[in-house]
């Protein structure tokens, strides 16, 4: 454990040096691999965006279906048609292809209209890609400053688009004043790497709670930790606070 209890204190002191106290946690992301046909849920409420790494150069779709699309070199924007009709609003339901070249890629969404917020969605480069963009990311550094990068990338949201993001809203039960929410898990492929990220509230209103990183550090939030952080060990009433746990994919537990 001299290993995880040294990026622990570490990462700790950068949270008043180095981080924002306050980051907007964004909105819901779906990534896209090129040649894979991807169920994607996007809002039929709202505009969303398509983020390419390279440059659009053609997106094909079905008009009819009340889509419409507009796009840049590096960006696109979807917007379902919103009907009004005998004093309903109607919004779109039914399933939409869309094909998407990017750089020499071809991505290949079926979009599923649904009443969520807007949705982003980011197309990768590939998994070889992928690997390659990750690992020059990281080169060259000792794994302990490996572990401290990503931490601060994820924090200020600097996430480089080589990584995969997973959002959710998943609740995991496991202190009594304490409401633990698991908000995304970002995979940092090549490196054998993820960070998971929480969000604490305290259950009980106008009370001051004190928390501490060893409590966190258990196998239903992480089985391999390498490293973890909080951004506020303090939470008074009204506060919350981010942790984020640095764990690996595979291998043994970390000693």
């Amino acid at each position: 454990m001299t290993m995880l209890l040294a990026i622990v204190l570490t990462l700790l002191s950068l949270t008043t040096e180095a981080f924002p106290q306050e980051i907007e946690i964004p909105a819901g992301e779906a990534r896209l691999l090129p040649e894979v046909t991807t169920k994607v849920e996007l809002s039929n409420t709202d505009v969303n965006r398509i983020i390419c790494s390279g440059a659009i150069t053609d997106i094909v779709y079905s008009k009819e279906k009340g889509l419409t699309v507009h796009y840049t070199k590096k960006d696109a924007y979807l917007k379902f048609e919103v009907i009004k009709e005998n004093n309903r609003i109607l919004y779109a339901s039914v399933p939409t292809e869309i094909y998407i070249t990017c750089g020499a890629d071809v991505y290949h969404m079926i979009a599923l209209p649904k009443r969520i917020p807007s949705k982003t969605v980011r197309l990768s480069s590939g998994t070889l890609k992928t690997i390659q963009a990750n690992r020059s990311y990281l080169r060259g550094l000792p794994f302990e400053e490996k572990v401290l990068k990503l931490i601060k990338a994820v924090y200020t949201d600097a996430v480089p688009d080589s990584f995969t993001v997973r959002n959710s809203r998943k609740a995991i039960p496991l202190f009594r004043d304490l409401s633990l929410t698991q908000i995304r898990t970002i995979t940092v492929d090549g490196e054998g790497l993820l960070i998971k990220e929480f969000l604490i509230t305290p259950k009980m209103t106008g009370t001051t709670v004190q928390l501490k990183e060893k409590d966190f550090l258990r196998s239903e939030l992480a089985v391999r930790p390498v490293g973890i952080t909080i951004d506020r060990l303090l939470l008074k009433p009204g506060e919350s606070a981010r942790m984020l746990i640095v764990e690996r994919k595979g291998g043994p537990p970390h000693e």
